[in-house]
Formats: C-alpha cells, sequence, structure tokens
C-alpha cells in the first residue's frame, strides 16, 4: 500500500478505526505507528507496527529491510481530516503530497 492509498481511509476517524479493525485486528489504533520501506517517498510502500513492539527510532532495521516513520496513524489522520475539512475538494495526491512533505520539511 502506497500513503496515497491509505488517504481515503483516514479522512475520519470512524473509518481509520474501521480500516485498522479488518485489515490488522491484532493493532490497537491508538498503538500504530506508520512506517515507510526505505525512505520517506510517495513510492514507497508504507507498513504498520505496533508503537510498542519495536524500537523507538526515526529510522529502523528490520530483518535487514530500513523502515523509516512517517507519523503515528492517529496524528496522520488528524491531519487528514483537517485538511479535507478546510478544503472539501483536496484531492488524495494533494493530501498524500502534503504528508509527505510535512514530514521531510517540518517534523
Amino acid at each position: 500500500m502506497k500513503i496515497i492509498e491509505l488517504v481515503r481511509y483516514l479522512k475520519n476517524v470512524q473509518e481509520a478505526e474501521k480500516f485498522i479493525d479488518i485489515e490488522f485486528p491484532d493493532l490497537e489504533y491508538d498503538l500504530v505507528d506508520i512506517y515507510m520501506i526505505n525512505k520517506i517517498d510517495p513510492h514507497s510502500d508504507i507498513v504498520f507496527f505496533d508503537a510498542e513492539k519495536i524500537p523507538n527510532k526515526l529510522i529502523i532495521d528490520i530483518e535487514g529491510v530500513t523502515y523509516e516513520n512517517l507519523f503515528p496513524l492517529n496524528m496522520v489522520q488528524d491531519m487528514v481530516e483537517e485538511l479535507v475539512n478546510n478544503n472539501k475538494k483536496i484531492s488524495d495526491l494533494e493530501i498524500a503530497d502534503f504528508l509527505l512533505s510535512y514530514r521531510k520539511k517540518d517534523a
């Protein structure tokens, strides 16, 4: 899954929680951290980790694969919902670009 595909599930908290419950029933919504494989990039695949079961680091290596932290899921969901509430016509691509730009430049 790429970040643009995830955006559609994050426009409100109910959809985000439902997504996690269905796709990752063993993960608790408030403990989900989003990581990107190799680097922060729109083409990188994303993965979800239980924040309590991984090192608290920006970049982690698990079994030879490098993962770079984007944000906790609940934080991304808040940002997406705010963007949508402020601009009903914003596209998923614009939201994804904002998230990646924010992470690279501001976070």
